[in-house]
């Protein structure tokens, strides 16, 4: 996706790059009589150019991406249906998407575990803060009752 701002940051910066040189040309071009109908002609086609570029340049990363979409979809359904029976040079790549999978689910349970112990943890701190409280309250409805201060 970074690939795709860059472009397009690109494409911008060239766009204001050419508007910037065709302003400098409109000032040199001016014709005698103070017209500049031919030079405005020229610079907007140039910007209606610039534009369309940039629009052609966006159009083309995301049919790009959706390319690697379907790829990689292609890819894992491929993975899934050849799984146990991988040949040639599919084969170290096979072990290679296990061997990830694998890692993936280690980590997935290393954080569910994590999470689980910050929860109970956290969940324990609650009911002592409220039992505190509870007892803090209490204190404070005998002292009310017997008169202390």
């Amino acid at each position: 996706m970074s690939d795709t701002i860059d472009r397009l940051t690109g494409t911008l910066g060239e766009l204001v790059k050419k508007a910037k040189e065709v302003g400098s040309q409109a000032i040199g071009t001016v014709d005698p009589d103070g017209t500049v109908r031919g030079v405005y002609e020229r610079g907007a086609e140039r910007t209606k150019a610039y534009a369309r570029i940039a629009k052609l340049n966006l159009e083309l990363n995301r049919e790009s991406e959706e390319l690697r979409r379907v790829y990689t979809e292609i890819g894992r359904l491929y993975f899934e249906q050849a799984r146990e029976k991988a040949e040639g040079f599919f084969a170290p790549l096979f072990a290679q998407a296990e061997t990830s999978a694998a890692k993936l689910r280690s980590i997935e349970n290393e954080i569910a575990a994590l999470k689980e112990a910050v929860f109970e943890e956290k969940a324990e701190k609650d009911i002592e803060v409220e039992i505190g409280a509870f007892d803090d309250i209490v204190s404070a409805d005998e002292k009310a009752v017997t008169g202390e201060e």
